[in-house]
């Protein structure tokens, strides 16, 4: 029964990333990150504030414990941050950006020491998202 629900979250929070995509791609930036919003309280009983508001070294503790959101929902998380960071970079929302994507890069972190093999999808997004930061932290200290 749980797969079955992890399974469904996995599916349904895909849908979500593609039509986030299909939204940045038409510059509809707000309209994407109210359906971000919308996703993170209806699929993980996250609100931004929650996000912002726990430090990214407790927040992994934070989301297994208070929120009670497994590995399995962290990937889609992570997914849906990640997403979340780009589009707010995209808008030049420097400081937002940089925490949303310190957040992302502390979940994958978490995964990628959590499974039981090396995954090179998640390498990847690692190496992605520490470039992004590191251009960021060279913006927001000019």
């Amino acid at each position: 029964m749980e797969n079955e629900k992890v399974l469904k979250l996995i599916d349904e929070v895909s849908e979500v990333l593609s039509l986030l995509i299909e939204l940045r791609k038409k510059g509809r930036f707000r309209e994407a990150l109210e359906k971000i919003d919308e996703t993170l309280l209806n699929y993980f009983k996250l609100d931004t504030n929650f996000l912002y508001s726990v430090s990214e070294d407790f927040l992994v503790d934070a989301l297994k414990e208070e929120k009670g959101i497994s590995s399995e929902q962290m990937a889609s998380l992570a997914e849906i941050l990640s997403e979340k960071g780009n589009i707010l970079l995209e808008q030049n929302n420097l400081l937002e950006s940089q925490k949303v994507l310190k957040n992302t890069l502390k979940l994958y972190y978490f995964l990628n020491k959590d499974q039981d093999f090396f995954s090179f999808k998640n390498m990847n997004k690692m190496v992605l998202i520490n470039d992004k930061l590191s251009k960021l932290n060279v913006k927001i200290e000019s």
